[in-house]
Parts: C-alpha cells; structure tokens; sequence
C-alpha cells in the first residue's frame, strides 16, 4: 500500500470524503495552491472543491490566505486532528453516561405493559461484537462455557479493548472450559485476581456452543453460523447459572501459564 492509499484509508475511518482527502494531499503535495487549481489536478468540480476545502479547514487540515489577487489554501499538519479526536471522544463519553438514563426513560414509558422476558438476535460479525461488547455491562461476573477465547473468534483488536473494558469495570469471569491449558498471551490483558478458568472433561461435558451468563441475561453464540441469541428471562438465566456452578463444582482450576 503506497503512502497516499494509507492516509486516504486512515482519514477515510474519520468520515472524511474521499475527495476532501485528494484535495488535501493535493495541497501537501503543492505547498499552497487556489481553489481552480486544485479544480484542475484533482479533476474535481470547482464548486465542490469549495466545499471539500471548508470542511479541511473545519478538520483543522487546510488554512484560507487572503490575498490582493485571491484566496490560497495551505495542507495543515496532520496532527491537528488530534482536537477533532479530542472531541469524538468527549461525545462518546457522553453518550455513554447517558445510556443508562435513556434506557431508563423508555423502561419508564413501556411502563407496566413491558416485557418481563425479551430476546434480542444478533448476525454477523458486527452483530457478534455487539453482543459479546454487551456482557461489559455485567453488574459485578459473568459466566462463561467457553468454545475458545474472543481473541480467536474476533480481531485482536476488538479482544483487547473487550478486555480492558472488563478490568475498567472491575468485573469478574468465570470460565468453563474443554480445553486443558491457558496461556497468558492468548487472554491478554487480564487482572489474575478476577480472571478463572476451569477445565470440565468433554466426557461430563462438551462445550461446541458458547453461552454467557450474566445480569439477568442468557447469551447464546454461534460463530460458525454467526449469529447470537440474547435472552432476558430472570427464571431461565438463574436456572442455567445453577448448571453452571454444577458443573464448576466438578471441574478442575486451570493455572494461566506465562
């Protein structure tokens, strides 16, 4: 990948519009340059340019020159989308305090005709993140009978930040498991003193469905057909955590191997 394809890709993750980033790696590339032409090199419609150009400038990525004879525009450093950044991650944040409140407000307006119990499918790989982001907001554990770890089923990315944000909320797992040896590397980051792992022989019990248990929730996931299932039934979850603490009783701990 050459040099412009990866920052047309890096911007591109930002929002910013293909043309829009032509136009600023036409600026780099001249210095300075007027809107015409720019018009001309990029083959980009005049008026457009115009457009492209403000919104640069709104990103901190291109400046406006008043001059006697017209307006130049020069590149700005790349670095100063750290402020655009800055602010993304002040509106999650927000948006994220605010979740619970919303979701409390809708509980409020369903009032007494909500549903006690409710499923939630979710499909693909975007549909399984989702799911697998949602055991995050355990109140204090979940309980896993775990096929293999996340970071097998989803990029390594996604797995660490699900991790982190577990030790972020001081959460605890339990995990059940078929296979004999965890090794530190593949489970990265954990806290040793909330993370455990059992081994449960696959003549008592063969795991090939992966389902987690937590809050009042029941999530059931199969990566080979890439879907999930979400249940909130508080009978039904209390129930399926008794055969998990059934058949923790029965397994063997596992040390994480280094």
């Amino acid at each position: 990948m050459d040099q412009s394809a990866i920052i047309k890709k890096y911007l591109g993750k930002l929002g910013i519009e293909t043309d829009a980033v032509a136009i600023y790696l036409e600026l780099v590339k001249q210095g300075y340059s007027s809107a015409l032409q720019l018009s001309r090199a990029t083959k980009i419609s005049r008026t457009q340019v115009y457009r492209h150009l403000e919104a640069l400038q709104q990103y901190g990525l291109a400046s406006a020159e008043q001059l006697s004879y017209g307006t130049l525009y020069r590149p700005m450093p790349i670095e100063n989308i750290e402020g655009l950044l800055a602010a993304r991650e002040a509106e999650t944040a927000a948006i994220r305090n605010n979740l619970d409140a919303m979701a409390a407000a809708l509980q409020a307006i369903a009032g007494g005709s909500g549903p006690k119990a409710t499923v939630q499918h979710y499909y693909g790989p975007a549909g399984l993140k989702q799911a697998n982001w949602n055991i995050t907001r355990a109140d204090h554990e979940f309980k896993v009978f775990e096929v293999a770890h996340i970071s097998v089923h989803h990029d390594l990315a996604f797995a660490r930040r699900h991790r982190e944000r577990v030790i972020e909320r001081g959460l605890t797992s339990y995990d059940l498991t078929n296979d004999t040896i965890v090794r530190a590397q593949d489970i990265e980051p954990y806290e040793p003193s909330r993370t455990f792992f059992r081994h449960i022989d696959p003549e008592i019990l063969t795991i090939n469905y992966e389902i987690v248990l937590y809050n009042d929730i029941t999530l059931l996931i199969d990566y080979h057909a890439q879907m999930a299932v979400e249940m909130k039934h508080p009978a039904f979850n209390q129930m399926m955590a008794q055969l998990f603490d059934a058949m923790w009783a029965q397994a063997t701990p596992l040390e994480i191997t280094h």
